[in-house]
């Protein structure tokens, strides 16, 4: 776990913008919702914790928070049971999922893993809050997250759908909506507010591992174009969401065709 040194602030311009955000699209999430928030104690997650914490007395929220232990590395329980002890410092209800090897053994499997244990806890939830519905999953993904999505997707020659990938909100399944707010930050961000407001993080190591695409994505590519045109993961994820903005146009469109034809 690692800590800055810095005093904590209990309003920032960072709260702000993620509360402008939440007031100009009040859908994304809603006051009063139960929310389950996927934290694995990275500088992203962590992030997401604490300003959706400070911003719970604003919008009234329940908040939950789930860590999926992956068994990636020897740490990864002591890391577990550190987020936990503080998460219950925080009185906030903590969830932990402990995977095999095998189960999450690739990047896919892993995202496979999480969204299945993700939605599983959001029903447990939901069984003992009959008044308020676990609905919404929320992740810390960020503008670079998306931006790396982008890269990689266009380097495969996707099409639309895969350009406009990682959008701020899609269905899990017919009753859970996966939330992604932060999509207006990027990683400078998240670790310049974790220095700032002193939030401890816990770093995987297998995050430095370039075999993985994405992470040679991370370190090796996007410094570069961020050094070459800064703010560039922000304007990538600006340009993802009009291209997913124009295919969901695009569909409405089909349906309504589809609808009159069927009706004519």
């Amino acid at each position: 776990m690692s800590k800055s040194t810095s005093n904590s602030k209990p309003w920032t311009t960072w709260h702000l913008r993620l509360h402008k955000k939440l007031l100009f699209n009040k859908r994304l999430l809603p006051n009063g919702a139960c929310l389950l928030l996927a934290v694995s104690g990275g500088q992203d997650s962590m992030t997401l914790l604490k300003l959706m914490l400070d911003l719970q007395r604003l919008h009234k929220w329940k908040l939950n928070v789930w860590h999926g232990n992956h068994s990636w590395h020897n740490h990864s329980g002591t890391f577990a049971k550190e987020l936990e002890a503080w998460c219950e410092s925080k009185k906030l209800k903590f969830f932990l999922d402990v995977s095999t090897k095998e189960e999450t053994k690739n990047e896919a499997k892993a995202r496979d893993w999480r969204y299945e244990k993700l939605i599983k806890t959001a029903y447990m939830i939901s069984s003992t809050e009959i008044d308020h519905p676990c609905q919404h999953v929320i992740t810390g993904h960020t503008a670079t997250d998306r931006a790396e999505t982008l890269l990689l997707n266009l380097a495969r020659g996707s099409d639309i759908r895969g350009i406009s990938s990682l959008c701020e909100k899609r269905p899990l399944n017919k009753t859970i909506q996966l939330v992604r707010p932060l999509l207006n930050f990027n990683r400078y961000e998240t670790a310049q507010i974790c220095n700032e407001m002193q939030i401890p993080i816990w770093v995987d190591p297998s995050n430095k591992n370039t075999n993985l695409s994405r992470n040679k994505v991370r370190q090796e590519i996007i410094p570069v174009l961020e050094e070459l045109h800064p703010g560039c993961s922000l304007r990538m994820a600006a340009f993802a969401e009009r291209m997913s903005s124009q295919q969901q146009n695009q569909k409405a469109l089909v349906s309504l065709a589809l609808k009159t034809i069927k009706n004519s």
